[in-house]
């Protein structure tokens, strides 16, 4: 051990030296905490930013690729070809990324506005708003007109949907998986009742309380209203009217109430307690007979249409699945930070007009100040980093260029090589931790204050527009987007610069990697003489 006691006394020692050095590691380590501080305050921002954010990933078709392609077809053949093999997302997709662990549940929805059955046995649950008012006087409410084969053309009161129909093809929703949605009673419908279109649907607790419903009952809905358009295709007031069973009883946390800005003109299929849940196959089946009637109409009044003399085309139980179409498919994951990932290992392998969109273009431009931020406190942290490595270097060769006679010496009465570089390095490792030790005092209490400047003339100087930066997070509980829109705001109010224990340790390591290196460098090319050499040349 007493290389450690000569290290300790040559510090003690050489107090000018000493004070020099530890001025010098003080200087370097400030400049690296910051960079360190504002990197990690900027990657942290984007995560937690991120882990805010809904983990949604939308399978969808890009739409600017099928256009400009289209633009690309001049041949007439080609492009109906084109048409009649339109890019569609396709549930076979969407089930194999369900089977990855790492989504949660799938949303492919199709939305409907129905009505009471034709008795109105069913009530929905009422605002008493002004929209109401007008539906009850007659007052408000739109005329439709109809021009039949003749010509003639004849007119009737519009009357307004009731209900919301919002369907799926997968069991499980969003809604129930992060929107605030829960099952009070019952349960939620399965895979095999999907693909059987089995006659049931979920009911909000207040419509349920409204009509004195429970799990295991029956309600009657009307996919139309008897009109004259309905006449005229022949059908009845029974082939309007569809009964389910209430499976499942549900509560929300999206009331639409008084204070709200569209609660005065809102119709009764916009309030969240009239939103009935049901899988998308029982309400094709619902309709299944409704789209028959309509296609045997159209088919006798237009013979000539192409579509219509295919039977193929006619809705039926045997080609349900493909008569449902669906626009786009929304994936929800367990952790918001898998999204980026999870695109990245699936876009490879998609067909050339479908994607797969995680709103991430939207936040990767948001974040630039961030990232570039980062960009830059990295550059600084590693130009600091490789400058202390050279400037230390040399001060250290110079050093033990006027030792060379103290180290002949300790290696002439039997000290081995290592045990001398041991002490040398020792001793710079001393100066180097107080210095850092200094610095992490110094450097906590300007971090925050350097880290908030530069964020502030980063944003400044950024080419973020005002729209770009603007925020509209709002979430209708009877649309279907679910992504979460942030802003630049969003981002920052999680920036802050913070020296934790870890950017401590690394600072350490840091500095006694740096003190390493400069130590071996210069040892290298006095240690490879034998002792005798180096006391020869001493003399």
């Amino acid at each position: 051990m007493n290389f450690i006691n000569r290290a300790i006394k040559n510090v003690t020692r050489k107090y000018s030296k000493s004070i020099l050095l530890i001025l010098t590691f003080f200087l370097i380590g400030n400049l690296v905490i910051v960079g360190l501080g504002v990197s990690n305050a900027s990657n942290s921002a984007k995560i937690l930013t991120r882990k805010k954010m809904r983990a949604v990933v939308t399978y969808m078709v890009d739409y600017e690729k099928v256009w400009s392609y289209m633009d690309t077809i001049e041949d007439d053949d080609e492009r109906q070809k084109f048409y009649d093999d339109y890019p569609r997302v396709k549930l076979e997709d969407v089930k194999e990324f369900l089977a990855d662990s790492r989504v949660k549940t799938a949303n492919a929805l199709t939305s409907y506005t129905w009505y009471s059955d034709q008795n109105n046995s069913l009530d929905f649950v009422h605002l008493n708003n002004k929209r109401e008012d007008e539906m009850s006087s007659g007052e408000g409410n739109s005329e439709q007109c109809y021009t039949d084969e003749t010509g003639a053309t004849a007119c009737e009161t519009y009357k307004e949907p009731y209900f919301m129909i919002k369907c799926n093809m997968f069991p499980g929703m969003i809604e129930f998986e992060d929107s605030g949605y829960k099952i009070k009673e019952g349960r939620f419908y399965n895979q095999g009742e999907i693909d059987e279109g089995s006659p049931i649907c979920l009911i909000s607790e207040n419509l349920a309380a409204t009509n004195g419903l429970s799990v295991g009952d029956t309600i009657t809905l009307g996919i139309n209203y008897p009109s004259l358009q309905t006449q005229r295709i022949g059908l009845t007031s029974d082939d309007l009217d569809y009964s389910f069973e209430i499976i499942g009883i549900y509560s929300h946390n999206s009331p639409l109430t008084p204070d709200s800005s569209n609660y005065d003109w809102a119709s009764p299929y916009m309030n969240p307690d009239n939103m009935i849940f049901m899988p998308t196959t029982s309400a094709y089946m619902a309709e299944l007979n409704y789209n028959q009637k309509l296609f045997d109409y159209r088919a006798a009044t237009i013979p000539d249409e192409e579509y219509y003399m295919n039977e193929e085309n006619r809705p039926s139980e045997e080609n349900m699945m493909k008569q449902i179409n669906i626009e786009n498919a929304t994936l929800l994951l367990n952790d918001p930070l898998d999204v980026e990932k999870f695109v990245e290992d699936y876009s490879d392998d998609l067909s050339q007009f479908v994607t797969l969109d995680a709103n991430n273009e939207e936040f990767k431009k948001l974040a630039k100040p961030l990232d570039t931020l980062s960009m830059y406190a990295n550059f600084i942290v590693w130009l600091v980093i490789i400058n202390a490595v050279v400037i230390i270097s040399l001060v250290t060769a110079l050093t033990l260029k006027t030792r060379e006679y103290e180290i002949g010496v300790l290696l002439s009465i039997g000290a081995s090589k290592i045990k001398v570089i041991a002490q040398f390095f020792i001793e710079l490792a001393l100066v180097a931790v107080i210095g850092f030790s200094l610095a992490v005092i110094s450097g906590s209490l300007i971090s925050k204050k350097v880290g908030a400047k530069v964020l502030e003339y980063q944003i400044a100087t950024s080419d973020i527009t005002e729209e770009e930066n603007s925020s509209f997070i709002y979430y209708d509980p009877w649309a279907s987007d679910y992504a979460t829109d942030i802003s630049l705001d969003d981002l920052v109010a999680e920036y802050e610069v913070t020296i934790s224990p870890m950017i401590i340790a690394e600072i350490y390591i840091m500095g006694l990697g740096i003190v390493l290196i400069s130590v071996i460098i210069p040892s290298f090319m006095i240690m490879r003489y034998n002792p005798k050499k180096i006391l020869m040349n001493t003399n």
